[in-house]
Order: C-alpha cells, then structure tokens, then sequence
C-alpha cells in the first residue's frame, strides 16, 4: 500500500507544484478540468501529466490579475521551478527491499513533509458495493471501501476522520460509528 501511495505522492506533488505556477491566469486549463472525472490514479495523473507538458510547451500568457474573490498566493515561476528541481524522485528500485517504516522515512524526506495520522473530510458521495461493504468519496478526491462487517451509518455530508491503526489499517469515524476502511483511490 505505502508503493502505490509513493506512486502517487511524489508524482502528484510535482503536478501539483506545476499547477501553482499555472495558477496565476484567470482559469485553469480545460485540460486539467478535463482529467478531474477519471477514476483510475494512473489514467489520471497521465492525463495530468499530458495536460502540463501542453500548456508549458505552449507560449505563456502573461498573468493576470484576479477580479473576484480571494485570489490564491501565486508563487514566482522562478521559485516553482526551483522547488520542483529539487524534489527527488522515488522509484520502485529505491524503495524494492525496504520496509514500512523506511518507506516512510523515505516519502518524508522527498516531500519534506510531517508525517500525519488522521484526514478529516466530508463525505460527497456514499454507496453499497456488490459485495454489501460501504464505498465512500471524500471531498478531498480520496475513495475508501470498508473493510469490516459491521453496520454503517454513513451520508453524504457527513464529517469524518480516518485514522491510522496499527499493521497499515485505517478506521473511519463519524459522530454514529466507526468502521474499518482500506483506500481504493
């Protein structure tokens, strides 16, 4: 599970940082918009990856002010450039042989980020599976499929947590329950 969130991170991190620097126009590029309905990760980021490579092949347009709203802090390409240039790339050769923990430590130091043991999110979308388990859609994009028997008292709007537990398990709560949940997307 830590190797397919590695597959994940680090290459959307990257994406992500290429997005500040696009940020600064008015709209997003149809082409980002466009690859938000996949639902397969790896569809998904290619689709990102294709939508980048356009729009910085392309002649930049020159940024505009925003109008409406609170515009988000928009940091100098110069800058964007310079952090993406120094995160490392993970490969599956870095990680092959590692365990938990120095997979861990090895995320945190190419993301340069704080380790974190719980999300908080809102439930957007909530459904049975085939097989009777609950297939929740957080508003953060992530999906997760309950792992356990037990009932669920889920709705869409619902405000939960996911928690870390031991041997890579996670268990969401809300204010009626708490289940087991393995991430699917």
């Amino acid at each position: 599970m830590i190797i397919h969130c590695l597959k994940l991170i680090v290459p959307a991190s990257i994406v992500f940082l290429s997005v500040v620097k696009i940020a600064g126009s008015a709209e997003l590029p149809t082409e980002l918009i466009d690859c938000r309905p996949l639902t397969s990760a790896i569809e998904r980021l290619d689709c990102y990856d294709r939508a980048i490579d356009a729009h910085t092949t392309a002649p930049s347009q020159a940024a505009r002010p925003q109008t409406t709203g609170n515009p988000a802090p928009v940091a100098p390409a110069a800058a964007v450039a310079a952090t993406a240039a120094s995160v490392p790339m993970l490969s599956q050769e870095d990680l092959f042989g590692k365990g938990e923990t120095e997979m861990r430590k090895s995320v945190q130091e190419a993301t340069d980020a704080e380790e974190i043991d719980r999300i908080e999110a809102i439930i957007v979308d909530v459904y049975k599976s085939k097989s009777g388990k609950a297939v929740i859609t957080l508003d953060n994009g992530q999906v997760w499929k309950q792992s356990d028997g037990s009932r669920t008292h889920l709705s869409v709007d619902d405000k939960v947590t996911i928690r870390r537990r031991s041997f890579g398990s996670y268990t969401l709560f809300n204010k009626k329950n708490s289940i087991r949940v393995k991430r699917i997307s």
